[in-house]
C-alpha cells in the first residue's frame, strides 16, 4: 500500500466482468475534475503498475459517465444518494483517507440540467438515485431535452443492455411533485428507451407501452417480457445466462413500474401480477424442502417481501371477513328458506284442504241443482196441469155465461121483449164469474 500522504485509494469496475482494483490518485483540495495520477495498485508484490492512460480507457468503457469525480462514479453498494450534495466514501476509503478529506474537503456534483441528471444516474449504474429540492427546482426551469441531448443520452442506454438505469429514474419521476413538465420529461425519456429496447420490441408489447387498442393484456406483456430470449444477432456475442437473468428481472421490474406510473396500477393490483407472472412460476421451480429454505433465507429485499406479503395477508383477511360475511348471510338465507319452505308446506295444505272442500261443494251443489232441476219439472208439470184445469173450466165457465146471455139477448129481441129472462140470465152469469174470481183469489 502507497504511503504518499498526497494520494488517496480510488476503486475502479470493470463494466463486462466483476473485476475491482484499487489505484492511487493524487488527492485534489480544489479542483475535483482534474486530471488524476495513479501509482501502483494494492496488491502486494507482482501487481502491474497502472498509467492514467490504461485507468481512464477502463472507467471510460461503459456508458460515458458524468462529469463526476472517479470515486464518485465508481462508489458501489445499495445505499441512496442525493444529487447535489456530498457524495460520501466508502468505509475502507474513510479508514485510509481519515482526516485528510476534512482539510481537503469533499467533492461535490453540480447538476444543472435534466441530460446532466440522465448522465449522472447511468454514470451510477443503477443505483438509487434522487433529486435535491433545490437541484430539482433548478432543473424544472428548463426541463426538455433537445435532439442533440436526446441523441447522447440514448446513446447511454444503449450501452446499458441489462436495463438497470430506466426504473430508477421512473421512480424519481413519481416522487417530484409541483413539475409536471420535469416529470413528463423523465418519463417520456424512459418510456423512449424502452421502446427501442429489444426486451419490449414485441407488436403486443409495444402497444401496451402505447396504450393502443390491439395491445397486450399487462399479465400477457409481462410474461412476455419476463420470458424474453434475445435473437441471435450477428457481430453480437449471446448473452450469458447470468445477463440473461439480469436483464429479464429488470426488464419485469421496468415494466411493473411503468404500469404503476402510467396506469395507475395500485400496489395491490401489482403485487398480484408480480406474483402471477414472476413469483409464482419461480417459487415451482424449487425442487424440494431445502431449495425452499435457501429462498427463504437468502432474501436480499425484506422490505419488498414485507409489503408483498402483507398486502396478501391484507387481502386474505379481507377475502375470509367477507367469506364469513358471506357464510353468515348464507346461513340466513338457509335459516329463511326452511321458513318459506314451511310457510309453502302449509300454504299447500291449506290449498289442498280449500281444493277438496271446493270439490266437495261443487259436487253438493251440483247435486242440489239437480235436485231442483227436478222438482222444477215437477212443479212445472203440476202447474201446467193446473193451468190447463183453470183454463178448461174458465172455459166452460165462460161458454155457459156466453150461452145464457144468449139466451137473454133472444129474449130480448122478441116483437114483446122478455126483460126478466135477460135480467135473470145476467145474473146467473154474473154470480158465476164472481164464484170463479173468488175461487182464483183462494187458489
Amino acid at each position: 500500500m502507497s504511503n504518499d500522504q498526497n494520494k488517496r485509494p480510488v476503486r475502479v469496475y470493470y463494466a463486462n466482468s466483476d473485476k475491482v482494483r484499487t489505484v492511487h490518485v493524487q488527492r485534489q483540495s480544489t479542483d475535483a475534475f482534474a486530471p488524476m495520477s495513479t501509482s501502483q495498485p494494492e496488491g502486494g508484490p507482482g501487481t502491474t503498475m497502472a498509467s492514467a492512460e490504461p485507468l481512464e480507457n477502463n472507467a471510460t468503457a461503459q456508458p460515458q459517465a458524468p462529469k463526476v469525480p472517479v470515486e464518485a462514479a465508481t462508489t458501489s453498494g445499495p445505499s441512496s444518494e442525493s444529487v447535489g450534495i456530498e457524495n460520501i466514501p466508502t468505509k475502507a476509503e474513510s479508514a485510509t483517507a481519515g482526516q485528510k478529506n476534512a482539510s481537503a474537503g469533499k467533492p461535490k456534483v453540480d447538476i444543472e440540467t435534466l441530460e446532466q441528471f440522465i448522465e449522472y444516474a447511468y454514470g451510477r449504474k443503477g443505483q438509487r438515485v434522487s433529486l435535491k429540492t433545490k437541484v430539482e427546482k433548478s432543473i424544472a426551469q428548463n426541463p426538455r431535452l433537445d435532439d442533440g441531448a436526446m441523441s447522447r443520452l440514448l446513446a447511454l442506454a444503449v450501452d446499458d443492455a441489462s436495463l438497470t438505469v430506466p426504473r430508477q429514474l421512473l421512480l424519481v419521476s413519481r416522487d417530484i411533485e409541483g413539475y409536471p413538465a420535469l416529470r413528463a420529461s423523465l418519463g417520456s425519456f424512459v418510456s423512449t428507451v424502452m421502446q427501442r429496447h429489444q426486451v419490449f420490441a414485441d407488436p403486443g408489447i409495444q402497444g401496451a407501452l402505447r396504450n393502443l387498442p390491439e395491445a397486450l393484456p399487462a399479465a400477457d406483456a409481462l410474461a412476455k417480457v419476463a420470458a424474453f430470449s434475445p435473437a441471435d444477432e450477428d457481430g453480437k456475442e449471446p448473452l450469458k445466462g447470468a445477463e440473461l437473468h439480469a436483464l429479464r428481472g429488470n426488464a419485469a421490474h421496468l415494466f411493473a413500474t411503468w404500469l404503476a406510473s402510467n396506469r395507475g396500477t395500485n400496489v395491490d393490483e401489482l403485487a398480484s401480477l408480480l406474483f402471477r407472472v414472476i413469483w409464482a412460476p419461480a417459487a415451482q421451480l424449487l425442487a424440494d424442502d431445502n431449495a425452499r429454505l435457501r429462498a427463504l433465507t437468502e432474501i436480499e429485499q425484506p422490505a419488498g417481501v414485507g409489503l408483498a406479503c402483507h398486502r396478501f395477508r391484507q387481502q386474505a383477511i379481507e377475502a375470509r371477513s367477507s367469506q364469513d360475511q358471506a357464510l353468515r348471510e348464507a346461513n340466513e338465507l338457509r335459516v329463511r328458506l326452511a321458513e318459506t319452505d314451511a310457510q309453502q308446506q302449509l300454504v299447500e295444505k291449506q290449498r289442498d284442504a280449500l281444493k277438496a272442500e271446493l270439490q266437495a261443494l261443487h259436487e253438493s251443489t251440483a247435486a242440489e241443482m239437480s235436485e231442483l232441476r227436478r222438482q222444477h219439472e215437477v212443479e212445472r208439470t203440476h202447474l201446467r196441469h193446473d193451468q190447463e184445469k183453470l183454463r178448461g173450466r174458465m172455459l166452460s165457465r165462460l161458454d155457459d155465461g156466453v150461452e145464457m146471455l144468449e139466451v137473454g139477448l133472444t129474449a130480448l129481441r122478441n116483437k114483446t121483449p122478455r126483460v126478466e129472462v135477460m135480467m135473470e140470465r145476467a145474473e146467473h152469469v154474473v154470480d158465476g164469474l164472481r164464484a170463479e174470481m173468488n175461487k182464483l183469489r183462494e187458489e
